[in-house]
């Protein structure tokens, strides 16, 4: 899912974060990351807790990513975002995993 989304992000058709879709996709992997990365026995709080930061970070990032692409253009802007998102998510999982 997240090749997906890091693929369809630089298409210059790709709707908003924030559509029903986009924000249905987001909830769904959320939940699923949310729960495989949580503790055992505490997968529902996992998926929760990740579906709850991800729709607001939908609504935040989507402002920063228009702001950064008035001033770099979508596909430089598309690619810092896609760098900094890796670099978190592989820092979420090494904790995640590293304290099991």
């Amino acid at each position: 899912m997240g090749v997906g989304e890091l693929a369809g992000d630089k298409m210059k058709t790709a709707p908003d974060r924030t559509v029903f879709l986009g924000l249905l996709a987001r909830v769904m992997s959320a939940g699923i990351a949310g729960s495989a990365l949580a503790p055992a026995g505490r997968e529902r709080s996992g998926a929760a807790l990740a579906v709850a930061a991800a729709v607001p970070l939908a609504y935040l990032t989507l402002a920063a990513r228009k702001q950064a692409m008035a001033r770099i253009g979508q596909t430089r802007s598309g690619l810092i975002e896609d760098a900094l998102i890796v670099a978190a998510g592989a820092t979420i999982v090494a904790l995640a995993t590293r304290a099991r």
